[in-house]
């Protein structure tokens, strides 16, 4: 098979991205902190979730055909670029209003996530895919990375990874990736999520870190894991409350911070951990069945703005991870992508070959 006829981007692309994250997670917690690597338990665990998942993908790449996708044509150019700068402006005011930046002040960054930036961001995020799928022209590249610098003052990593993977994955699938740009989008992402990584961990006046940017990635992804790994004697016992946390109010990383480590933090529990907590391993299996299916579905409607929609779930789907599912704002993401398939409904058959 000719290397450029292979889809880079189609859902299998989240079972390489989770081993590859294992295997960080497992020379991080060999080398950087923990006495030793992680448990067995947690890399069957990982790989049992990656089987799971990777049936739903395949029964929809096998049993599912979609003729003639709907092309739904949305906003005018004008209209699109209006929205993109709302979106930039609001995220400007919402820094005026914290009072700072909070890349450089953890007390500004754990209160950035206001209702303000949660309007911005998916504006932004939407808006800026649609008008690349639809309008494409190079000066608009220009706003990308505006946004993924003004978003990225917020301090968190998934912001401009979200951005710049998100569109990134939308050129892609436009044939509007050259190697060149290719490689500069993918310098900025690493360097992005490094820099930003690195001062925000600078930046934590009761932290005081000697790990360099490159061992800071290693060292966060085994420490996520190893939170899995206390997750796992706990399965089922949240019954369902992280779940009910993510959609009405509450901070579930939060939450999970005091339940697992007794301790007043923010944690982040990989892809598996929130759901594992309230539902055991059953939650578990149905949750990466449904991502497989889902992904696997919306990847078939990937025409017209429908590839921005397509991009910006996979992305967040990947940035999961690390992070778990408890952003309501990202669950909004996968509601479009519900919208699409509903619109589509007519169009998707059954292959009973």
């Amino acid at each position: 098979m000719e290397l450029e006829k292979i889809d880079y981007f189609q859902p299998f692309i989240v079972v390489v991205a989770i081993l590859a994250f294992l295997l960080m997670g497992f020379i991080g917690s060999f080398n950087y902190r923990f006495e030793d690597p992680l448990d067995l338990e947690v890399i069957l665990t990982v790989i049992f979730s990656c089987i799971i998942f990777s049936a739903g993908a395949l029964i929809v790449k096998y049993k599912i055909n979609v003729e003639n996708a709907k092309e739904i044509n949305l906003l005018s150019e004008n209209l699109l670029v209006i929205l993109v700068i709302i979106a930039l402006v609001l995220q400007a005011v919402n820094l005026v209003l914290i009072g700072g930046i909070p890349l450089f002040d953890s007390v500004l960054k754990s209160n950035a996530t206001t209702n303000i930036w949660r309007i911005a961001y998916p504006l932004f995020l939407i808006m800026i895919n649609i008008l690349l799928v639809k309008h494409y022209d190079r000066k608009y590249l220009a706003l990308v990375l505006l946004g993924a610098l003004v978003f990225g003052l917020n301090g968190y990593r998934t912001s401009v990874l979200g951005i710049l993977g998100s569109t990134f994955i939308t050129l892609y699938y436009l044939e509007k990736i050259s190697r060149k740009v290719a490689i500069a989008f993918i310098a900025m992402i690493v360097v992005g999520i490094m820099a930003i990584g690195y001062i925000s961990s600078q930046s934590i006046a009761t932290q005081h870190w000697t790990l360099n940017p490159v061992e800071l990635i290693f060292y966060r992804a085994g420490f996520t894991l190893e939170v899995f790994e206390r997750i796992l004697p706990l399965a089922g016992t949240t019954h369902g409350h992280i779940t009910s946390m993510i959609f009405s109010s509450g901070s579930p990383r939060t939450f999970i911070g005091q339940y697992v480590l007794s301790d007043n933090v923010c944690l982040t529990s990989t892809l598996f951990g929130p759901v594992y907590l309230d539902f055991g391993l059953i939650g578990l299996a149905i949750q990466m069945l449904f991502i497989g299916l889902f992904l696997g579905l919306v990847h078939k409607l990937k025409k017209g703005i429908g590839v921005g929609i397509y991009s910006i779930i996979l992305t967040h789907t990947l940035i999961w991870i690390e992070t778990g599912p408890t952003d309501i704002m990202i669950w909004f993401l996968y509601l479009i992508g519900f919208i699409l398939i509903i619109i589509n409904f007519n169009y998707i058959k059954l292959n009973k070959n």
